[in-house]
């Protein structure tokens, strides 16, 4: 099977096809390019996998909306937005998620806690809210430097993904 997805404004394609030389247990061959990686793939739960190479053990996370499958790798959250109806094509919003003015969630949860108030200096990648997503606590942090400039949701509160949880002035536009 091939996937595509966009990655720094460039569609990558990655061929995922069975490993038929390996031992017949859940083996792949993964390629983007010309370098394939053996990869072995078993589910853990309905969205919990195992991911094994040669050197290496991993569990991913997935779900799936409407309109995009989110992929927790790594402590890492991925949006994969579908780009055509093809449900093999996937849009990538890259390895981090949200703009500079805002903290937002890549995958639907419930806010935890809210580590800010409205005023507040923050600093890059500094804790600003904790998002349970799929029975994990995701420490959601600043993408800059900059002030608090409003909350959007309280502990308790479900989010959907790419909301506004807290709005941001980043520090070149803060009045010093």
């Amino acid at each position: 099977m091939n996937y595509e997805f966009l990655y720094n404004g460039e569609i990558k394609s990655i061929k995922m096809e069975p490993d038929r030389t390996g031992d017949g247990n859940n083996g792949y061959l993964v390629s983007m390019g010309d370098q394939p990686i053996r990869l072995y793939l078993s589910p853990i739960s309905i969205n919990s996998y195992s991911l094994i190479d040669s050197n290496n053990s991993i569990v991913a996370y997935a779900a799936e909306s409407d309109d995009s499958v989110f992929v927790y790798i790594g402590g890492r959250a991925i949006r994969f937005g579908k780009v055509t109806d093809d449900p093999k094509s996937f849009l990538s919003g890259g390895m981090e998620f949200g703009a500079k003015d805002q903290v937002s969630t890549p995958m639907p949860g419930k806010v935890v806690k809210i580590m800010v108030k409205e005023g507040d200096s923050v600093k890059i990648r500094q804790s600003l809210v904790i998002v349970e997503s799929m029975k994990m606590e995701n420490e959601i942090k600043s993408p800059t430097n900059g002030q608090v400039k409003s909350i959007h949701f309280s502990a308790g509160d479900l989010v959907e993904p790419g909301k506004a949880i807290i709005k941001l002035i980043p520090s070149e536009q803060t009045e010093e």
